[in-house]
């Protein structure tokens, strides 16, 4: 299940505002010689360039946060209640933020739904940098594993984040559903790459399905009997058997 290692508290992610462009990531010395130059070619003095400047990084920190805080909010609100059944205006009073300031940031509810899928994505890439840290293709199997056993209390509790997410969209259909399959479709293919690695060729994808499938299974039977003590037993049947292929 691709809750997996994916964390069930809160979810921030580092957002690009529409204003910030390179304005936070400049030197302080960069920024010195740019109000010195914005001087020379306005006219202005340094000082009313400096508070021109400290405004439109406040402003771009500000809208970074904003936006933040409402993907936040729909991350949480879409686990809890669903997708469909979180209204913008839910996801506005959750994060703190006035109704019409969210057209700002998504102009419709499917955008949210492409930033939740993107932040999913960002964040099993994420995880899975840390997996192929680990010393060998089984170890890095075993951790993905671990992941699901991590997240054993949310699972009997609310099910598997990205499992129901996806299965929802599905039934609607559409753009959005066809994006949210990639969530699935990398973390199967890192599973398969890593059977490939520990030299099983042809078996490798079967194997991966195999895997992903037993993950997201005893997940639906944890939420379904709220029960956490299946995942604790089937992840641990599942690492050994990768340690005994």
């Amino acid at each position: 299940m691709l809750s997996l290692a994916i964390d069930c508290g809160p979810m921030e992610e580092r957002a690009t505002c529409p204003h910030s462009n390179a304005l936070s990531g400049t030197s302080g010395s960069g920024i010195v010689a740019g109000q010195k130059k914005a001087a020379d070619l306005t006219g202005l003095p340094v000082p009313i360039i400096s508070k021109l400047v400290d405004g439109l990084m406040h402003m771009a920190r500000t809208n970074i946060d904003k936006r933040s805080r409402l993907l936040s909010a729909a991350v949480e609100l879409t686990y809890q209640n669903g997708f469909e059944a979180t209204s913008l205006a839910d996801i506005a009073r959750e994060a703190k933020v006035p109704l019409g300031n969210v057209y700002y940031y998504f102009k419709t509810k499917d955008e949210i739904g492409e930033a939740i899928v993107e932040l999913r994505l960002a964040k099993l890439s994420a995880q899975r940098q840390r997996w192929n840290e680990a010393g060998s293709p089984k170890d890095r199997l075993c951790a993905c594993v671990q992941g699901v056993f991590e997240n054993k209390d949310c699972l009997a509790q609310l099910g598997c984040q990205v499992g129901t997410f996806c299965s929802e969209l599905h039934k609607a259909g559409g753009p959005l559903a066809t994006r949210a399959t990639e969530i699935f479709a990398q973390h199967l293919a890192w599973i398969e790459s890593q059977f490939r690695a520990l030299g099983k060729g042809k078996d490798s994808n079967g194997l991966a399905v195999h895997l992903l499938s037993a993950m997201q299974g005893v997940s639906v039977l944890a939420h379904t009997f709220h029960d956490s003590g299946l995942v604790a037993t089937e992840t641990k049947r599942l690492k050994s058997w990768i340690q005994s292929l």
